[in-house]
C-alpha cells in the first residue's frame, strides 16, 4: 500500500487506528495515555554502513530499542515491498519515523542513518474541514448572490482559514506554485497582446461573410464555437467584450432576436475545457495535479463538444 507523509501523518495522530511497524519497546501510535503528545514526524535515511541491509525492515534494531514506529519507507525510482514488514533495507532507504522527543534525539544519534531532520509533512486537520468547507461556500454564495467582489471575499476567506488555524502560515505560503503564477500571468500578458494587436477582431471579422450566410441555428452553433475556440486562448473577458457587439450586429442581417446570440457569447466565453490556459483555474489544477496538456485535450473537447450542444439546443429551444 502507498500512502503520502502527509496521509501517514493523519493515520500516526489517530486515536483509533494504528499504522507503520512497532518493535516490543514502541508505543508511539497506540491509542489512549500511552500516545506521547510531543509526537515528531522524523525523517531519516539508511546509510550504506548500516548493518540490517538486506535484512527485513520489521528487524530492524531500532524498533526493539526506542518507542518509535516507522510510517513509512520511500525508495528512489522504486516502490519497496511486498509489504513494510518484509521490505528488504537498502542504503539511501528514507524512513518516515513516528517519536517523541527522546526518542528523535535517539535517532539523531544513530550512526547507522543520515539526513536525520524532522519531517516536513504535517497531519490534515479534519477537525477543522467545516470552518474551511464553509468558508469556500460563503465566498462563493456571496459573490453569486449578493455581487460581491470575489477578489475581496477571497482575502477575507484566507484570513478566516489561518485565524481559525485550519492550516499554518508556512503551509499556505509553500502551497503557492511559483511556475502557475508565472503561467498564468503569461497568458493574460499573452492575451492582452492579442487584444491589442486587433488579432482576435481579425480572426471574427474574417468570418463574419460566412455567418450572415447561416441560418439561425448554424449561426447561433457558430457564434458559441467560434467563441469557445478563441476563449482557449484569449482571456474569457476580452472574447466576450470583442464577440458580443458581433452578435448584436448579425442579428438583424439574420433576421432573429439579438439575445441568443448574446448568450450563446456568455456560455461559449465560460467554456474553456480543452486547454490548460484557457482559464486561470485550469493552470492551477494543471500544475497541482502535474497533468499533461494532452491531458485537457482528451477530456476538455469531448466537455467542449458535449456542453456546447447542450447549450445550444437550450438556448434555441428557449429563445
Amino acid at each position: 500500500m502507498t500512502a503520502s507523509p502527509t496521509e501517514l501523518a493523519s493515520l500516526a495522530e489517530a486515536d483509533d487506528f494504528k499504522v507503520g511497524l512497532m518493535g516490543v519497546g514502541g508505543g508511539v501510535a497506540t491509542a489512549g495515555p500511552e500516545r506521547p503528545r510531543d509526537l515528531r514526524l522524523v525523517q531519516a535515511v539508511i546509510s550504506p554502513s548500516h548493518p540490517m541491509i538486506g535484512r527485513r525492515l520489521a528487524e530492524i534494531p531500532l524498533l526493539s530499542r526506542l518507542k518509535v514506529r516507522v510510517l513509512g519507507l520511500v525508495r528512489p525510482r522504486h516502490n519497496a515491498g511486498p509489504d513494510l514488514a518484509n521490505t528488504r533495507v537498502r542504503a539511501g532507504d528514507r524512513l518516515l519515523v513516528a517519536a517523541g522527543s527522546d526518542a528523535a534525539q535517539a535517532l539523531q544519534a544513530n550512526v547507522g542513518l543520515t539526513d536525520v531532520s524532522e519531517a516536513k509533512a504535517r497531519a490534515f486537520r479534519r477537525t477543522k474541514a467545516p470552518v474551511a468547507i464553509a468558508t469556500l461556500a460563503g465566498v462563493v454564495l456571496l459573490a453569486a448572490t449578493f455581487g460581491w467582489p470575489i477578489e475581496a471575499l477571497a482575502l477575507a476567506g484566507v484570513g478566516i482559514v489561518l485565524l481559525f488555524r485550519c492550516l499554518e502560515p508556512e503551509e499556505a505560503w509553500g502551497a503557492i506554485d511559483g511556475n502557475t503564477l508565472v503561467l498564468i500571468f503569461g497568458m493574460l500578458a499573452v492575451g492582452k497582446g492579442l487584444e491589442n494587436a486587433g488579432t482576435v477582431e481579425l480572426i471574427v471579422s474574417s468570418l463574419e461573410p460566412l455567418l450572415t450566410t447561416m441560418t439561425p441555428l448554424f449561426l447561433l452553433i457558430a457564434i458559441y464555437a467560434v467563441t469557445s475556440l478563441l476563449t482557449e486562448t484569449v482571456t474569457n473577458n476580452a472574447v466576450a467584450v470583442i464577440m458580443t457587439p458581433i452578435a448584436i450586429g448579425l442579428a438583424p442581417v439574420a433576421g432573429i432576436d439579438p439575445r441568443p446570440l448574446v448568450v450563446a457569447v456568455m456560455f461559449g466565453a465560460s467554456a474553456s475545457f480543452a486547454t490548460p490556459i484557457g482559464y486561470q483555474t485550469n493552470t492551477l489544477v494543471y500544475g497541482a495535479a502535474n497533468y499533461r496538456f494532452m491531458d485537457f485535450v482528451k477530456i476538455g473537447v469531448p466537455m467542449n463538444l458535449a456542453v456546447g450542444f447542450a447549450a445550444c439546443m437550450a438556448i434555441y429551444w428557449l429563445y
